[in-house]
């Protein structure tokens, strides 16, 4: 089952698409020039009959004219498994758009991110795949106002990715949010402050009181500013929580897992997901003493 860190980057190039050339042109990538970037399927299907069905995938059209074609996967850690695909998704959405197609990693941490850009091995001679790849290190830091609101979706990665060591990329994603749809706004602060370390949830939390912050931004001002709703500060909170306990919750349940496969144990696919969909904070806490001793991974549930 997808996790709330696997799907929330991935709905951020969905509800802005134009991230995707944006995110190419940070790491060097000459991409050319187009009118629109729009969502296009990533179901990305042969006549095996096997279905390949990617995170995302968004085109770049010059008009009427498909002229560069983005695969979109979001990878947390080591799965050989999803590596073998990744040539297959990139070949068959190339030959669906017949435009020159690329493949982009959002990666959770740095340490994953050099993993995933491995070179895959195809076995044909000149024909193999370095994946492109943004952890926390190489997402672009947005902390202009007119850059943020231009493109509010990369000011959340940003803020996510940067916000523990550069305020800047706080103010300029709360500052931003007023350009997103109504109905993400809470979403997507509510995702950044998940994921910041202690002091930077103060940070951001003093930022967003009465009079610490003079904000141009009508999300500031409805939501957490003058007029609040008498309760709505606890129901706020509430949420916050909530997303903080399932950040742990997936941490934890990542470090069973590394800590598993370190010691060189295979996980099946229903043990991996078992571990992966546990919500259970105290489980997990469990689990992870359990990992280093355990004969099989299996062993953690007797």
């Amino acid at each position: 089952m997808p996790t709330r860190e696997h799907e929330i980057p991935l709905r951020l190039v969905q509800n802005r698409p134009d991230m995707a050339p944006a995110l190419l042109e940070s790491l060097g990538i000459e991409v050319p020039h187009h009118t629109e970037a729009l969502n296009t399927s990533s179901v990305l299907t042969n006549c095996d009959p096997k279905e390949f069905n990617s995170d995302g995938a968004v085109v770049l059209r010059e008009g009427t004219e498909n002229v560069m074609a983005v695969v979109i996967e979001r990878q947390h850690g080591h799965d050989q498994g999803k590596r073998r695909s990744w040539p297959a998704y990139l070949v068959t959405l190339r030959v669906r758009l017949r435009c020159p197609t690329v493949l982009l990693v959002l990666c959770p941490t740095d340490a994953v991110a050099a993993w995933c850009a491995r070179p895959i091995r195809t076995g044909h001679p000149g024909f193999d795949l370095a994946p492109l790849t943004i952890g926390p290190g190489r997402t672009p830091k947005v902390t202009g106002v007119e850059r943020a609101r231009a493109l509010p979706e990369l000011a959340v990665l940003s803020a996510r990715a940067h916000g523990d060591d550069d305020p800047e990329a706080l103010k300029a994603m709360v500052e931003a949010l007023n350009s997103t749809a109504e109905e993400n706004r809470t979403f997507y602060y509510d995702y950044v402050l998940a994921g910041l370390n202690e002091a930077a949830r103060k940070e951001l939390e003093g930022l967003m009181s009465v009079g610490t912050y003079e904000w141009q931004s009508d999300f500031a001002r409805k939501y957490v500013g003058i007029g609040r709703e008498e309760g709505r500060e606890e129901g706020l909170e509430e949420g916050r929580e909530e997303g903080r306990e399932e950040g742990r919750a997936y941490e934890a349940a990542r470090s069973v897992i590394t800590i598993l496969e370190s010691r060189g144990l295979t996980l099946t696919p229903h043990t991996r997901r078992r571990i992966e969909t546990c919500t259970d904070l105290p489980t997990l806490e469990q689990w992870i003493p359990k990992a280093i001793e355990a004969d099989t991974p299996e062993d953690l549930f007797t």
